[in-house]
């Protein structure tokens, strides 16, 4: 299993951020706190890029609950991309997918909400 590290990329108003190795309590809490500086620095959608996750704990899944619902009350959207077929079947059936969008990947997600910021 590879390391873990979360890396943030900012485009206009919104951010991509890629989680690798095993979403747990370490990759979680960082993922949390990038998470919690896109709200304080006002951008207006984050995508959460799964294309580097292995694995997903329970506590893993329980802070991505804390990040959706922090983002549910603010102005900010939050979108997942590169879920894997795994990772998407178990968010559907614990019904985070029913509070995000998803999207094949990270491309297809920034061209969709760039698209609608210009509406």
């Amino acid at each position: 299993m590879s390391g873990f590290m979360v890396l943030t990329e900012k485009f206009d108003d919104m951010a991509v951020i890629r989680p690798e190795g095993y979403l747990n309590n370490i990759v979680g809490e960082k993922l949390e706190k990038e998470c919690a500086a896109c709200l304080e620095m006002g951008l207006k959608a984050i995508v959460l890029d799964f294309k580097k996750i292995e694995f997903i704990n329970s506590i893993g899944i329980s802070i991505l609950l804390s990040v959706i619902e922090k983002l549910d009350k603010s102005a900010s959207r939050l979108c997942f991309s590169s879920l894997s077929i795994a990772h998407k079947e178990t968010f559907d059936m614990l019904g985070l997918t029913s509070h995000v969008e998803t999207f094949k990947d990270e491309a297809e997600a920034l061209e969709r909400l760039e698209a609608e910021a210009k509406k």
